[in-house]
């Protein structure tokens, strides 16, 4: 479980990137997807709390924390951008699978306004709530 709520975006950057590859990128907060980018960029967008993750209540103090992440393909539409942004994907939910204090439940693909693939996979991340 990740210890605090609060700090999930720098927990899961901690814990993520020692697990791909040393050219990802990886930011903490969704501010606007940068204009260009050079190499696979993940972003996590923090967007809701539950307390009953797949129909399950929480023991208390335990918060599930809704949080999107993004991975993009730095390879346009013209670069076959698409297969690369989906073998991305595909890597990105096998380490999310790994996890025991996580999980996800579906994605979306989505284009940029660049013409560069990313895909929003929906996730909930164990936490505790400080008092």
């Amino acid at each position: 479980m990740f210890s605090d709520i609060a700090g999930v975006r720098a927990a899961l950057k901690a814990r993520f990137q020692p697990l791909v590859p040393e050219a990802w990128q990886i930011n903490e907060y969704l501010t606007q997807f940068p204009t260009e980018y050079k190499s696979p960029l993940i972003v996590f967008e923090f967007t809701t709390i539950e307390s009953r993750p797949d129909g399950v209540q929480l023991a208390p103090g335990q918060v599930g924390a809704g949080i999107d992440i993004i991975i993009g393909s730095p390879k346009s539409v013209e670069e076959i951008g698409e297969n690369d942004v989906d073998e991305l994907a595909l890597k990105l939910v096998q380490l999310i699978d790994r996890q025991s204090d996580m999980a996800w439940s579906d994605g979306i693909k989505q284009t940029l306004t660049q013409r560069q693939w990313a895909w929003r996979i929906r996730t909930i991340v164990l936490t505790s709530s400080k008092e």
